[in-house]
C-alpha cells in the first residue's frame, strides 16, 4: 500500500486530534485535583488529598500520551513534506519509524 499526502495528513489529523482531547482531559484533571487541594489543604484531609494526587498522575499520564501523539504528527507532516517517487506516488521513505505510532490510541 503505497502512502500519499493525502493518507499522512489524514492519520496526523486524527492523531492531532487524540492529543488535543489528551490534553483537554489532563487540563480536566488537574482543574479538578486542584480544587480539591484547595479545600482538603487547610483541613487536612489526607483522603482528598491522596485523589487528588491520584488525579494529577492521571493528567501527567494523559499529557506524556499527548506528546507521543504529536511526536507521530511532526514525523507523519515531514514525511508528506518528502518529494514524491518519479512516478508521483510516495516513496514510503521514513516510514517505518512511524509504525509504532500509528497503532497507538
Amino acid at each position: 500500500m503505497a502512502l500519499t499526502q493525502e493518507s499522512l495528513t489524514r492519520a496526523a489529523r486524527r492523531k492531532a486530534q487524540l492529543a488535543q482531547y489528551k490534553v483537554q482531559s489532563a487540563e480536566e484533571q488537574l482543574e479538578s485535583a486542584n480544587s480539591t487541594l484547595r479545600e482538603a489543604i487547610p483541613r487536612k484531609d489526607v483522603d482528598a488529598i491522596t485523589q487528588a494526587a491520584e488525579r494529577t498522575a492521571v493528567a501527567e499520564i494523559e499529557v506524556r500520551q499527548a506528546a507521543h501523539e504529536l511526536e507521530a504528527v511532526t514525523e507523519l507532516l515531514d514525511d508528506a513534506k518528502v518529494p514524491s517517487a518519479a512516478n508521483g506516488a510516495a516513496s514510503g521513505e521514513g516510514v517505518r519509524s512511524l509504525l509504532p505510532f500509528l497503532g497507538k490510541r
